[in-house]
């Protein structure tokens, strides 16, 4: 209710439809993650067990069935934001959720598949109509809840983000449950179940969205590729890639390592994204509401980059600790990483509205949902590009020393932006976005 309460949306009918947007948007987006994450902690397991051959390629074509879902979801949402007038918010977040739905239960069956080129090319093939339809759903859901509360960009990064962090962390604990009860496709029969029982209620409950976003249009010569062009922007949006791309580093390295070192049921690599999770909800909320409130969310994501790049160093632990792996050393890593991505995904997006609505380019609902599609494909692209990588160091050089790696580069970057946002401090914002102006 105290959640509720700080989004103003009106009196009357008007507190109560915002209301109901919020927590239908809200358990979509919980759903989708959870649906689309069910199968992290297993089927790196389940792929290799199809193979006699566990060499850097392998591994490889591992990480890119993880990654293509998102890699596809950071291509196709922008398009997708550009066409979401043009069908409705409401039509658009139904329709991907029953698609979603159907290809979670097509994946059920590609365990029945022997040929293992076979198996890879039709789980990627699923994976990439997952990646269209998700990018539709968030994107979506993003621009419903901007057009219900345009003045609270911050708590609404902190809901959307949030019910992300939680679909993500009970997925993989969910499916590893299911998977070690009953086998591989039981987890997708419950998934697509969900799913499908989501998208009805979206369809009997959700108020239609078509008319919250301004009619109005952008002022002439203000694009999208223009924004991209303005120094922050791009600073932000990489900082977000990063640090999504942690995640995604994860999802098929963390359970071999936990079987290979600790002998561990898949359930327990589940786990560790609970805890991620756990300290994400835990800040989020409070996070937004104070950066809505005047704080100041600038030097927020460098040091959530800088508090990433610890939790790299403790997960393996790094080589240079000269000590054996632990699996409580690894659960606080995970905590490590659910506040640093609290951080980054809440002050990043939030920094770039502030740009641009001090910047007078015209309707602020509209711009908000075309920097929504950037955000979103930004962290799409970090955790599609966070598998592949992950998979393939790990097969090189071990997952202690690539995440240690990984880890240096975040703490760098960190270093980096920190002086450019001091030393561009005294720039105003309009000043900046005048580089982002195209015709």
């Amino acid at each position: 209710e105290m959640l509720l309460d700080s989004f103003p949306t009106g009196v009357g009918k008007t507190v109560k439809v915002g209301r109901l947007k919020l927590v239908l948007c809200a358990c979509n987006n919980l759903m989708v993650t959870g649906a689309i994450s069910l199968l992290m902690s297993f089927f790196a397991k389940e792929a290799l067990n199809k193979t006699t051959n566990h060499g850097v390629g392998n591994h490889f074509a591992i990480g890119l069935v993880f990654s293509l879902a998102t890699f596809v979801e950071f291509l196709s949402a922008p398009v997708q934001r550009k066409d979401l007038p043009n069908v409705g918010s409401k039509f658009m977040l139904v329709l991907s959720a029953f698609t979603i739905s159907g290809l979670i239960l097509l994946f059920s069956f590609v365990t029945r598949i022997h040929d293992w080129l076979t198996f890879l090319a039709i789980s990627m093939l699923i994976r990439i109509g997952q990646g269209i339809s998700t990018g539709a759903n968030f994107v979506a859901s993003y621009s419903i809840l901007m057009g219900a509360f345009p003045e609270n960009a911050g708590l609404v990064n902190s809901v959307i983000r949030t019910a992300t962090a939680v679909g993500y962390a009970l997925g993989p604990v969910l499916g590893g449950q299911l998977y070690d009860v009953n086998g591989f496709s039981l987890p997708f029969y419950v998934g697509s179940g969900l799913l499908l029982l989501n998208a009805f209620l979206l369809v009997l409950l959700l108020p239609s969205s078509e008319n919250e976003l301004s009619s109005r249009p952008m002022k002439s010569g203000v694009r999208l590729l223009g924004l991209l062009t303005v120094p922050w922007i791009l600073a932000s949006l990489f900082s977000t890639v990063l640090i999504s791309a942690s995640m995604g580093f994860l999802e098929p390295t963390i359970p071999v390592f936990f079987e290979n070192n600790f002998h561990t049921p898949a359930v327990y690599s589940g786990i560790v994204f609970v805890v991620f999770s756990l300290l994400f909800c835990g800040i989020s909320f409070p996070l937004g509401y104070w950066i809505d409130h005047g704080l100041k969310p600038r030097m927020l994501v460098p040091l959530g980059l800088l508090v990433g790049g610890v939790g790299f160093q403790l997960v393996g632990p790094a080589p240079f600790f000269n000590c054996n792996p632990s699996i409580w050393v690894s659960y606080c890593a995970l905590a490590f990483f659910g506040i640093a991505f609290a951080l980054v995904s809440i002050a990043a997006p939030v920094d770039i509205f502030n740009i641009i609505r001090d910047s007078d380019l015209g309707c602020p609902v509209e711009l908000r949902a075309s920097v929504a599609g950037m955000f979103q494909a930004s962290i799409s692209l970090g955790y599609s590009l966070g598998p592949v990588l992950g998979s393939t160091l790990t097969a090189a050089i071990g997952f202690r020393l690539s995440a240690s790696l990984v880890g240096a580069v975040y703490v760098l970057y960190a270093v980096w932006i920190s002086t450019c946002a001091l030393m561009k401090g005294n720039l105003q914002m309009t000043q900046l976005l005048n580089f982002g102006r195209t015709i």
